[in-house]
């Protein structure tokens, strides 16, 4: 079982209106996922979050394999744009009973 947590970024803990969004997990060769259902805004707000995050991830791929970010971002969307032609039939999930998170894995 993997025991070590990411880093917190820094500032995060200092806000007292803070709060975690989601959490991704790769477990026996599929991705588990956790969102927050307590996101304000609606499926339309959630392409910036989705924005954000592949700025963040292109800039940690080129960083950590000596490329450019924009060569990174130009595989990155490539590749996002065939898989979400496709999407897989495995994913499912639903709100928890607790109304704060949705699960899908």
């Amino acid at each position: 079982m993997y025991t070590d947590e990411l880093t917190i970024p820094d500032g995060v803990l200092s806000d007292p209106d803070a709060f975690e969004i989601m959490r991704l997990w790769a477990a026996h060769e599929e991705l588990h996922v956790t969102l927050n259902s307590d996101l304000s805004g609606g499926a339309e707000d959630f392409g910036e979050l989705l924005s954000d995050l592949f700025e963040h991830a292109a800039r940690m791929f080129a960083e950590r394999d000596g490329q450019s970010v924009e060569h990174c971002r130009a595989v990155m969307l490539a590749d996002f744009m065939e898989r979400v032609k496709a999407p897989k039939e495995s994913i499912e999930g639903g709100i928890v009973d607790t109304g704060e998170t949705t699960k899908s894995h």
